[in-house]
């Protein structure tokens, strides 16, 4: 690709980032309604994997955890209120905080897990999710025989 088409398609994205925001100025409740990503760390040690999601506002009991097997994957799921639902505001100046339904799913690296070990400690916002990989299974080496 050229640079002149590179430069093109920064200008467009600058143009869309701008008209977002407009929108999310005159129509605030439009722009919170609409489903958001929490940011996600995940990180690899020798035993487990560690996940951490950035969820400052929500509350535990707005906030759900579970793995799905078939995409080998973490989900959470939950809602941050906005807290102004009972305002009428004549105008909303600055709106940068998601609000509303999210979810994210943070599929794992290709190894064994122990789904009934997965822990999750939720405190200053962040969630922390500790999920166990299954210990080695040794090859053992069977006789064959006629009979049980």
């Amino acid at each position: 690709m050229a640079r002149r088409e590179i430069e093109e398609l920064y200008w467009v994205a600058g143009d869309l980032a701008t008209l977002a925001g407009e929108l999310a100025i005159r129509r605030p409740r439009l722009a919170s309604s609409r489903e958001w990503e929490p940011r996600v760390d995940l990180i690899e040690e020798a035993h487990r994997f560690l996940i951490k999601a950035e969820l400052a506002g929500v509350r535990t009991e707005d906030l759900t955890l579970q793995y799905n097997p078939e995409n080998h994957a973490v989900v959470l799921r939950g809602i941050r209120l906005d807290g102004f639902e009972d305002l009428d505001p004549t105008g909303v100046h600055q709106l940068e905080i998601s609000t509303g339904e999210f979810s994210r799913s943070i599929r794992l690296p290709d190894q064994s897990i122990d789904p009934s070990g997965i822990r999750a400690q939720f405190r200053n916002g962040m969630l922390f999710v500790m999920v166990p990989k299954m210990s080695r299974v040794t090859v053992m080496r069977t006789v064959v025989s006629p009979r049980f």
